[in-house]
């Protein structure tokens, strides 16, 4: 079988997987990506092992690509789509809206549990390279998980639900700029073997001159790219350049500034977002990115996993969930109190920090390709954000008081759509 229809049949059952396992999630009342990445596990070495057949492991022409490594490319190619979608759909109002109570519960939801888990790795005998990057994993927040419970609850446009969502997305800005730091620096480190503090300040300047000529040009760049492409005659222009300047940013990101491809993604979705062609490039990605973009790259993060690995090392595991959770809890319902919130309301925020998502998974997935975690962890921290994506709606739930009231009309049983979800956030941004 030659190397292109092995890939052709190969995608196809991983679509095909991913949309069964995330309807099956969705009726469940559990986000659509939980189920396509508990497809992944259900393709790779957990259970089928689909990598171990012949007509998948690789080709038998020696000189051809093996079609995991076709994959894995695609799959790169996602998850730079998926950050950028994400900067795409941040709701800068929203920010603007509950800057300061959301950025000190950002800000404790970040510091605490990267603190917590970094600490945790190194006495649990992990050098400091790959202890801190165990901590940067945990201070990731998915406001899909919150989102999709809040809106359940009928809480979106509380006082509480309106600061979890800006904080958020603040917590991920911030997660992007630690997970920036940390993979230029262990790159210098391996480099360089560890040596000079020279090197390391060569390293932060190169990334500072990058992330400022990225602020400085790219809105221009950005709005006069899009002026020409209203000018072509072909259909889905504004998508055709929408998707260069976020894959040509991802690459300056990396090559020009050493940092994360996806902080050069997420800035370029901040970019086109400020544009008028926002709308419609938001409708023709998001269909792209929830019918093939996403499915590929949750469901590679799957085939990574051997959830057999976990026998024997629970230890950690239940040591690191509870970093994850208590960290959250504690410094993102922290930084709320401080800025006026009361007991309750600062639980509320914390609890509704908790869930990893897609921004873990991503961090994660980043940090096993540099060789920075080890295929164990890696499998420890991928079912650390399946268990923070399962604690989290109850656990919401019960952090608000006896009573509120129920007003969405999915119900509990149900997953809003991405639609609901974004027309629910703008209502609270306009309130």
């Amino acid at each position: 079988m030659s190397t292109s229809l092995q890939i052709l049949f190969f995608v196809a059952m991983v679509i095909l997987c991913a949309k069964l396992f995330g309807a099956i999630a969705a009726r469940l009342g559990l986000p659509l990506v939980l189920g396509e990445l508990l497809a992944g596990v259900f393709l790779g070495p957990t259970v089928l092992n689909i990598g171990s057949f012949s007509y998948f492991a690789a080709v038998p022409d020696a000189n051809a690509v093996p079609v995991a490594a076709v994959f894995k490319v695609m799959a790169a190619i996602g998850v730079v789509v998926l950050m950028f979608v994400t900067g795409l759909e941040t709701d800068i109002a929203m920010m603007r809206r509950t800057v300061a109570p959301a950025f000190w519960a950002a800000s404790g939801g970040v510091v605490l549990p990267m603190l917590g888990g970094c600490l945790l790795a190194h006495y649990a005998g992990f050098g400091w390279p790959q202890a801190i990057f165990i901590g940067t994993i945990l201070t990731a927040t998915s406001v899909t998980v919150t989102a999709q419970t809040l809106v359940n609850l009928g809480q979106l446009r509380s006082k509480p639900g309106s600061t979890i969502l800006g904080a958020a997305v603040i917590d991920d800005v911030l997660g992007l700029v630690v997970l920036s730091l940390v993979i230029a620096l262990s790159v210098h480190t391996s480099h360089s073997g560890g040596n000079g503090w020279t090197g390391i300040a060569i390293t932060l300047a190169r990334m500072a001159i990058c992330l400022v000529l990225l602020f400085w040009a790219g809105p221009p760049v950005t709005r006069w790219v899009f002026r020409q492409a209203s000018r072509l005659h072909g259909p889905h222009s504004e998508l055709a350049a929408a998707l260069t300047i976020g894959l040509l940013l991802a690459f300056l990101a990396e090559w020009l500034g050493g940092m994360a491809a996806i902080t050069g993604a997420y800035l370029a979705g901040l970019f086109v977002a400020a544009t008028p062609a926002h709308g419609k490039v938001t409708d023709d990605l998001r269909a792209m990115t929830n019918s093939f973009f996403g499915p590929l790259f949750f469901v590679s993060i799957g085939l990574e996993v051997n959830a057999r690995q976990l026998a024997g090392r629970t230890g950690l595991f239940v040591l690191l969930v509870a970093v994850a959770v208590l960290g959250k809890i504690l410094g993102s319902g922290l930084g709320a109190r401080l800025t006026g919130f009361s007991n309750r309301d600062s639980l509320i925020v914390g609890v509704g920090m908790i869930p990893r998502g897609e921004v873990g998974l991503i961090t994660a997935s980043l940090g096993f390709a540099a060789g920075l975690v080890s295929p164990t962890v890696y499998v420890q921290v991928v079912i650390l954000v399946l268990a923070t994506t399962l604690v989290t709606p109850p656990l919401l739930k019960m952090a608000f008081p006896r009573g509120v009231p129920e007003t969405s009309k999915t119900g509990l049983g149900e997953f809003p759509s991405l639609d609901e979800l974004s027309g629910a956030v703008a209502d609270v941004a306009d309130a």
